[in-house]
């Protein structure tokens, strides 16, 4: 609330939104501390911030956004995800201006969201997608990718970043609690997925490989819960 007045100014224009961006990985940063919280991400392979990826991560909880802000060290960024987040209060504003709002339930939406979304990589930006689609409530198991966001990297021929949140489902489990339980949050970034030379024949694929590279890290860390669940 504190940050909003600034972040209100910021999203007024596009010329304006990097401003917004960095405003967005100052107050993920600041919210963990004041959380009683921390965090702890290991790259794989260090990211080049002049270039553009899709990334995709596992989602179970709130704390995934002030994360997904973080991990790419200053990058330009918009979040891709399901329209209705803009008529939440406050957080709304962004999925009004700079995030890109997808309605599902309609393929006309859906296919101008898809065009936003390349337009967006065109001009610089990265994408953060949960490819789920929604929260998972068989956490830590992962529900099924949807197929748009590895779609949109073949298309662009840019990189996916296949991303893992250990701990942020027990932490503030997305269930309607709202029990939060201090802790630290760990993170894998895992190398980026070249898709130069894929064609939209290989998403199937590419999707495959990018669920199987974040479970193996869930299965090893929570095999007993894959097993008898919660």
């Amino acid at each position: 609330m504190l940050l909003y007045p600034l972040f209100y100014i910021t999203l007024q224009s596009p010329k304006w939104h990097p401003l917004a961006n960095k405003l967005r990985v100052f107050w993920a940063k600041i919210l963990f501390p004041l959380t009683a919280s921390s965090y702890e991400v290991s790259y794989i392979t260090p990211l080049d911030p002049n270039k553009q990826y899709v990334v995709c991560a596992n989602h179970t909880s709130m704390i995934d956004i002030p994360l997904s802000a973080i991990l790419l060290n200053g990058a330009n960024f918009k979040f891709m995800a399901k329209h209705q987040l803009a008529d939440i209060p406050v957080f709304g504003i962004f999925f009004r201006t700079i995030d890109i709002p997808v309605n599902r339930d309609s393929k006309i939406a859906s296919f101008k969201a898809y065009k936003k979304a390349l337009e967006a990589l065109d001009q610089g930006y990265s994408l953060i997608i949960y490819p789920e689609g929604t929260t998972s409530d068989i956490a830590p198991q992962m529900l099924d990718f949807k197929n748009g966001p590895f779609k949109i990297a073949i298309d662009k021929q840019v990189a996916i970043i296949p991303v893992t949140f250990l701990d942020n489902w027990h932490m503030f489990l997305y269930d309607g609690s709202m029990l939060y339980r201090p802790s630290c949050a760990r993170v894998i970034v895992h190398e980026p997925i070249e898709t130069v030379g894929m064609t939209q024949a290989d998403a199937d694929s590419l999707k495959e490989l990018v669920y199987n590279i974040i479970d193996h890290d869930l299965k090893n860390e929570y095999g007993s819960k894959f097993a008898f669940g919660r």
